[in-house]
């Protein structure tokens, strides 16, 4: 029982103390406060390759011949297959020799429009790109004819009253300059003489009917003096000025200065470097062509009115020998008779009827 036992002394431990357990807490404070230092670098050791990891198959090397003999239990070699040889490509046939398209021009651009001060306002807003150029009317609707294989190079449209038309192929022999001037210059013949066999008849005058004035003038019966209806007098008065003009239009003399109304004195130098054709200069008298812009619309407008009148005087002599009257005598019984005077009947053969 415990009042048997006998008394404890205070001093004696129960157990004796263990010294490891307080060797290890005197460490763990002594680490607490101790500063850290850093760790020492690591040295670069080869590290083992772990039992654990999968293997890797090498890859088996290449057998070597021993003695001459080959290893019948080495892998075979694949061999790259021999490279196919390019095949050449075919021969193209020559193409067949074409003749090199004549080099059109350049045409002049007219972007701009005539008019405005310059022009005095006459014919402003007139757009000149439908008469010169690759977007100006042909002779026939657009869609019908092709700018690049119906029209000839040669009508490039620099040309004033260039509607593509050639039928004949007449400019392909590289006169087509020389052909226009030719034109021009009917043209304006054409353009008076259509009033100059018009309005003589109209007005009655003596030897007025074209196809009679030469007989009138040569019988005395115009009714004016003898010197004025001398014939062989107006034909040398009219050789002496063409000739001139002409020489002055070719080249061959230098034209004469003068005076003009409006204009005043003029040297022949004022005539340099101008048109043959369409010189204007001093000869422009009202400035009706003060702008190229201009010059450019009224030569349109001159050839078009002179194929117009070329036409009329081809309509002149047919009348004249079918009816063996002037032009005015012919509009007259025309617009009196419509129906019954006209080119139908008149050209009509009449026929009795056989029963």
């Amino acid at each position: 029982s415990p009042q048997n036992l006998p008394p404890i002394p205070a001093h004696t431990p129960t157990h004796p103390p263990n010294t490891s357990s307080v060797t290890m807490a005197t460490l763990q404070i002594n680490a607490f406060f101790k500063p850290k230092t850093a760790a020492p670098a690591k040295t670069g050791t080869v590290k083992k390759a772990s039992p654990f990891a999968p293997k890797t198959k090498a890859a088996p090397a290449p057998a070597k011949k021993a003695g001459g003999f080959p290893n019948p239990f080495a892998p075979k070699e694949k061999t790259a297959a021999p490279a196919k040889k390019a095949a050449p490509p075919p021969a193209k046939k020559a193409a067949p020799f074409k003749k090199a398209a004549p080099i059109k021009k350049a045409a002049p651009s007219f972007k701009g429009k005539v008019g405005g001060k310059a022009s005095g306002g006459g014919r402003a807003g007139a757009d000149l790109s439908k008469w010169y150029g690759n977007d100006r009317k042909l002779y026939l609707p657009g869609g019908l004819l092709s700018l690049d294989t119906d029209v000839p190079s040669y009508l490039n449209g620099s040309l004033a009253g260039d509607y593509g038309f050639d039928p004949l192929k007449l400019g392909e022999d590289g006169k087509i300059e020389k052909y226009r001037i030719a034109e021009v210059i009917h043209a304006r013949w054409a353009m008076l003489a259509i009033p100059g066999m018009l309005i003589p008849e109209a007005l009655g005058i003596p030897g007025g009917v074209w196809t009679e004035t030469g007989k009138v003038f040569l019988d005395g019966e115009a009714g004016r003096p003898e010197l004025l209806q001398n014939p062989i007098l107006f034909a040398g008065i009219q050789i002496v000025l063409l000739a001139a003009v002409e020489g002055y239009r070719s080249g061959a003399a230098a034209p004469p200065g003068g005076f003009v109304p409006f204009k005043g004195d003029f040297d022949s130098s004022a005539f340099d470097g101008l048109d043959p054709i369409n010189p204007g200069g001093p000869l422009d008298f009202f400035g009706v062509a003060s702008t190229p812009e201009d010059l450019a619309l009224l030569k349109v407008k001159e050839i078009k009115n002179g194929r117009l009148a070329m036409v009329a005087m081809l309509g002149f002599f047919v009348q004249a020998l079918v009816t063996s009257e002037g032009p005015a005598a012919n509009w007259g019984k025309h617009v009196a008779d419509p129906f019954g005077y006209n080119f139908v009947t008149l050209t009509a053969i009449e026929r009795t009827p056989v029963l």
